[in-house]
């Protein structure tokens, strides 16, 4: 799949963070969104995701952190540390980019950005764009079939 460059925002949708640790999920994605970030130095992003059980700090302050520790300007970054689920994250994320007419890219695992772009252009999102990161771990048997389902939830109460 190739990605658009030149987007003016990157949404990084959390995950799961280990106390301040973050999971190879979300590392795959932050590693991604850096990498967009080195190619594309007018983009900025807007890292998405709060406190949940475990987590001594919010996954969009571990995603920054990461991200300045690795060469990335903290005014190009924007926290968003309230959202508990990728329907939060899109809505808050956007609210906080302000206009639906910006270029957005939401980067996220290979076998979530699907749904990820499909909530954001429920959400208003006319421009919006996958940036898939790669998941390779045994994980996928648990997560593609809990993909789906969330798929077919959201159809049915009207997310997608």
């Amino acid at each position: 799949m190739k990605t658009r460059s030149d987007l003016d925002y990157i949404i990084v949708l959390g995950a799961h963070v280990n106390g301040t640790k973050l999971t190879l999920a979300l590392l795959e994605r932050v590693r991604r969104a850096l990498l967009y970030l080195e190619e594309n130095p007018d983009t900025k992003a807007v890292l998405s995701g709060g406190r949940g059980d475990g987590e001594q700090i919010s996954e969009a302050e571990a995603m920054y952190r990461y991200l300045t520790e690795h060469g990335i300007a903290a005014e190009r970054l924007i926290k968003e540390e309230q959202s508990t689920n990728t329907k939060e994250n899109l809505d808050f994320s956007l609210r906080l980019i302000g206009s639906m007419e910006h270029s957005i890219g939401v980067v996220t695992n290979n076998f979530h950005v699907f749904r990820g772009v499909a909530i954001g252009k429920k959400c208003g999102c006319r421009k919006i764009y996958p940036i898939p990161s790669k998941y390779r771990s045994w994980r996928l048997l648990i997560y593609v079939p809990r993909e789906i389902l969330a798929i077919l939830k959201d159809k049915i109460v009207g997310n997608l």
